[in-house]
């Protein structure tokens, strides 16, 4: 599942399984009971944290994230609005998985790597 995570796109395979591997080196404890508020505080902190401290997260963390996110909320993105006074206000999205595809393609394209592939067969739009 391709998720937004502010402008760093990563796709996930079967997020509940990849968070039920991973959430011991998440650091968020037991992640079924979180709500998604919790889920969104945390990974707000946590991208707070990466941006002063490492510049960001690496594609695992950002896929750790993600997994965790959709699991939890069912939303395919969190982007950090910043608001006058310097702060970041976090918010969920469910974006159209075309607007994602592409969205992939053409950081693809940017990073000169080969172009994304989508596993699912395409549709044509209604």
């Amino acid at each position: 599942m391709l998720f937004l995570l502010n402008d760093q796109i990563v796709d996930v395979e079967i997020p509940e399984m990849h968070l039920e591997r991973r959430w011991r080196r998440i650091g968020c404890g037991r992640p079924h009971a979180f709500r998604a508020h919790d889920v969104v505080n945390f990974v707000h902190a946590r991208l707070e944290q990466a941006r002063f401290f490492v510049h960001g997260v690496d594609h695992q963390e950002a896929c750790d994230l993600a997994a965790l996110v959709i699991a939890r909320t069912g939303a395919n993105s969190l982007i950090l609005r910043r608001s006058a006074d310097g702060s970041t206000q976090p918010h969920l999205r469910i974006i159209p998985h075309q607007v994602l595809e592409v969205y992939a393609r053409g950081a693809a394209n940017d990073e000169g790597s080969a172009p994304y592939r989508s596993a699912e067969p395409r549709r044509a739009f209604s």
